[in-house]
């Protein structure tokens, strides 16, 4: 026979949700995203302006997904992300780069020293080089870099030691990329597991996935389905990343192959000056460039971002505002409001031909 006090508890239990083990009130919902709203510091931000003002950082629990082909700048923009959070615990999973080489990154883009030039000066003995190197890693001290290939077990096992020796729990975690995760045999599922494990974590995540060839390759602007086999739904945010001169490389193969199956002249003649606009214009401009957009954003109220410019330091990897430019003495000055804002003009006029160039590539 159940006690009075035995059911009163039971009733208690009930009406709080703690007797469900799914089941929650909707008020819970309230109090998480007052929780939410007030606590802003629990979120991690890119460092990007204008995609943490749309996107309003990663919350505990959430995925951003940073999409783009090979070689399109993703682990530029994860390693702008962590420079702009020296004091953010974080983890990095990156089974496709070393710690040694992820930590030479950090401290070239840091100090603006070359690659080449900071691995001359160590091979000197050059005590300042060393330097740099030890006192990045100290800045960096809040960020673990596994570099071995790993599975939700493995970063389990590896997120209880990392918060043992920090003495607080990451705040994110950054997985360099999807493909890469060890046990579910295809991405949706790679994804599926990376998402699960993220939010019972509780820690923001930040996946790098690799687009489609078909819908990535060729320097194409980023759309929410890029992503190869999937992604796209996990994600709370989607960054897309591209580099245009890959796609101003494309368009030069396709011009030359229909030079070379046109027979009129007229055709011909505009194809080659198409040719010369993007040997003399277009590709020395996006050359050193990569292009960021957010093309998926489930906060309220899903403001997207077209893309943005950003300006790449060959030498160190930094990635600049493409109104942060270098003058004829090779320092870097930033231009005017009015002189940004024709910028802006033109890059958007520069894009709906873009659009347009595709549309009718083949009527070229």
């Amino acid at each position: 026979m159940i006690e009075e006090t035995d059911l009163m508890e039971r009733l208690v239990q009930i009406e709080s949700g703690q007797a469900y083990e799914h089941y929650r009130p909707l008020r819970d919902a309230a109090d998480e995203f007052i929780s939410w709203a007030k606590n802003p510091a629990d979120r991690v931000y890119t460092g990007i302006t204008e995609l943490d003002a749309a996107m309003r950082g990663t919350a505990p629990g959430e995925l951003t997904l940073f999409q783009g082909f090979a070689h399109s700048g993703k682990t530029l923009l994860i390693t702008e992300l962590i420079l702009n959070n020296p004091d953010v615990p974080l983890v990095l999973f990156t089974p496709d780069e070393t710690r040694p080489l992820v930590l030479t990154k950090l401290t070239s883009a840091l100090h603006g020293v070359g690659a080449e030039e900071l691995e001359a000066r160590i091979q000197q003995d050059d005590q300042q080089a060393r330097e740099l190197l030890i006192s990045t890693a100290e800045r960096y001290g809040q960020l673990a870099i596994f570099d071995e290939s790993v599975s939700v077990v493995d970063m389990d096992n590896m997120m209880e030691e990392v918060s043992a020796a920090f003495g607080r729990k990451p705040m994110g975690v950054i997985f360099d990329y999807a493909e890469l995760l060890e046990g579910p045999d295809d991405v949706k599922s790679k994804m599926t597991a990376l998402k699960a494990w993220g939010k019972r974590q509780q820690v923001a995540m930040f996946v790098l996935h690799q687009a489609s060839r078909t819908s990535g390759g060729g320097g194409k602007k980023m759309q929410i389905d890029s992503g190869a086999f999937g992604g796209e739904q996990q994600a709370t945010h989607v960054v897309g990343v591209r580099r245009k001169k890959y796609m101003h490389m494309a368009m030069l193969t396709m011009l030359e192959e229909k030079i070379a199956n046109a027979s009129n002249p007229k055709a011909i003649e505009e194809y080659k000056n198409r040719i010369r606009q993007i040997e003399t214009v277009d590709l020395p401009r996006d050359m050193d460039t990569v292009t960021v957009s957010l093309v998926k954003n489930k906060r309220p109220p899903c403001r997207l971002v077209d893309d943005i410019d950003y300006k790449i330091d060959e030498g160190t990897g930094r990635v600049r505002r493409i109104d942060y430019v270098d003058n004829e003495h090779g320092h870097t000055v930033r231009v005017s409001k009015s002189a940004a804002v024709r910028y802006l003009q033109q890059r958007a006029q520069y894009n709906q031909i873009e659009n347009a160039m595709y549309e009718l590539e083949e009527d070229f």
